[in-house]
């Protein structure tokens, strides 16, 4: 299994913080439950929610995204060990910007970790394997909380340098305590693995970076007009200052699909959600979309209306500003310069690999 020198001391969960604080990890210092560093507040992403409890008040431990209106996926370490029980009895999604003002709290009817899962163990410098677990809704989500796609394409090295917007319900800073919002920060991929897409924050736009409690949250691309899930955040390290690793969810997709079809009794995601023919062209779908008529939809459909790789402004693939990180320094530069300075630093990750073959 790979292995990474630098300490990687927290999972980003709640549960992973205590486990810091009593010294289990092996650091030097407790990892507490924060959010995304050097992001911004975000009002977007509806199918993004936080994973926790209501008891003694609303409080976010873990962040989700759903895949369907019943189905979400998270990160394995964010649940094993407890008891599904408790799970059922305690657990609950949030809907909305911030738990403590949610727009619905729907609790869970079961939950699956991945049967290869393998934990993190800093100790040995081992990343673990499989971080995935899929969380059952009791009830369908709200209509406005649309799901999004999984992508269910291998990673290839076309992938290092791309942009990835990371959203997560987690803390801003390792000394902070402002976990429970939901933030986004604007990423790129530094390199991956079999099991990780991996980001730096010294690539990244403003420094940004994932942190305690945006564990289990999504990765997105943004592809043929739409936010696609690419990975399920999972480790990073102690003061989510240097690099964060990120499940890839195309490494599962059959085990995604099962757990899909056990609820729903069907594997096809677009059936479900209600995308055929709903006047909106979808090209990933498992069937032929109607609405992806040959005038319109993406260049790959035969048509020239949309831009593949544009963002929903009109822009690059970024789509919207800020970001979902962990950073010290807060800086918020000009829409000119941030461009600028992305394409530069997606230029010099890109020689950077390369110049290591």
């Amino acid at each position: 299994m790979r292995t990474r020198w630098i300490v990687v001391s927290f999972l980003l969960a709640a549960g992973a913080a205590a486990a810091c604080e009593e010294g289990t990890l092996g650091t030097s210092a407790p990892a507490r439950a924060h959010g995304i560093v050097n992001g911004v507040v975000e009002e977007g992403f509806p199918s993004t929610v936080a994973l926790g409890t209501e008891m003694g008040g609303p409080s976010a431990m873990c962040t989700g995204n759903l895949l369907t209106p019943r189905v979400l996926v998270s990160a394995a370490h964010c649940g094993d060990g407890i008891p599904i029980e408790l799970v059922q009895s305690m657990g609950v999604a949030f809907f909305g910007t911030d738990v403590s003002a949610a727009d619905a709290a729907i609790g869970f009817d079961d939950l699956i970790i991945h049967p290869d899962y393998v934990p993190l163990d800093s100790a040995a410098g081992e990343l673990g394997a499989f971080d995935l677990s899929i969380f059952v809704l009791k009830e369908d989500a709200p209509v406005d909380a649309e799901p999004t796609w999984f992508n269910r394409e291998a990673i290839t090295d076309e992938e290092i340098g791309s942009a990835i917007k990371s959203v997560g319900f987690g803390i801003t800073g390792p000394d902070n305590n402002d976990s429970g919002i939901k933030r986004s920060a604007d990423m790129l991929i530094a390199e991956y693995d079999d099991n990780f897409l991996i980001s730096k924050n010294f690539y990244n736009p403003n420094n940004a970076n994932i942190c305690s409690g945006d564990s289990g949250g999504p990765q997105f691309f943004f592809r043929y007009g739409f936010w696609i899930e690419a990975a399920v955040h999972s480790w990073g390290d102690q003061y989510c200052t240097v690099e964060s690793g990120s499940t890839r969810v195309d490494i599962a997709t059959e085990w995604i699909l099962d757990q899909i079809e056990a609820v729903h009794g069907t594997r096809d995601v677009c059936e479900i959600n209600g995308w055929y023919e709903d006047g909106v062209c979808h090209p990933f779908c498992d069937l032929a979309d109607p609405d992806c008529a040959p005038d319109g939809g993406t260049e790959e459909d035969g048509g020239t209306d949309t831009d593949a790789d544009a963002g929903p402004d009109g822009g690059d693939d970024m789509g919207l500003t800020g970001g979902c990180g962990c950073s010290i320094s807060q800086r918020s530069p000009s829409a000119a310069l941030s461009a600028l300075a992305l394409a530069l630093i997606a230029a010099f990750v890109l020689a950077r690999r390369r110049g290591r073959r």
